[in-house]
């Protein structure tokens, strides 16, 4: 593999952003790499991580769905994050489509459906206004449209965000 056509993930992996295959797909690189990617492209007023907003995405998700809700932004983990603005614009279709594939080899490494459930965009959205309210971003809660949880958000730094991410996975294991 040309050294121009993959990353070297933290378990030291080599994975092609354009991968349709799961077997580079590890789940310790994902927890890694997520809890030290920051919501909100870094402009929130603490650090808050990827690894941890899909933790409370996942718990507030149906048992069935659950482990859809812990690993929605996976993708992620192998090609970042992109603000929303960007990633819907027409130039990052390519981009859109290289998410797509990366999703599909991570659902089918964790035997999840390839869809997202409508559950976990619902959640996922109303996380976003939680987000908003709790990580200085108050005004934008009415422009987005969705309500907010009744929880307040206490951010975690990676270390501990990657623990999380993994004990909740272990708790997800357990239930199946």
């Amino acid at each position: 593999m040309n050294s121009t056509n993959w990353i070297l993930t933290h378990r030291g992996y080599k994975v092609s952003p354009f991968t349709t295959t799961f077997e580079p797909i590890i789940f310790d690189d994902i927890a890694h790499a997520l809890s030290n990617i920051c919501r909100w492209t870094g402009h929130c007023n603490q650090f808050f991580s990827v690894a941890q907003h899909s933790v409370y995405v996942s718990s507030l998700a149906s048992p069935e769905n659950a482990l859809w809700g812990l690993l929605h932004d996976s993708s992620e983990a192998y090609l970042n994050d992109i603000a929303r603005p960007v990633k819907k614009h027409p130039w990052f279709s390519n981009y859109l489509l290289a998410e797509k594939n990366m999703m599909r080899a991570i659902c089918n490494r964790f035997f999840l459906p390839i869809e997202m459930p409508e559950e976990i965009k619902e959640i996922d959205n109303r996380m976003l206004a939680t987000e908003a309210r709790d990580l200085g971003f108050e005004f934008l809660v009415s422009e987005l449209g969705f309500k907010p949880y009744n929880f307040k958000i206490h951010p975690q730094d990676p270390v501990a965000a990657k623990q999380s991410f993994i004990d909740w996975y272990e708790v997800l294991l357990n239930r199946i």
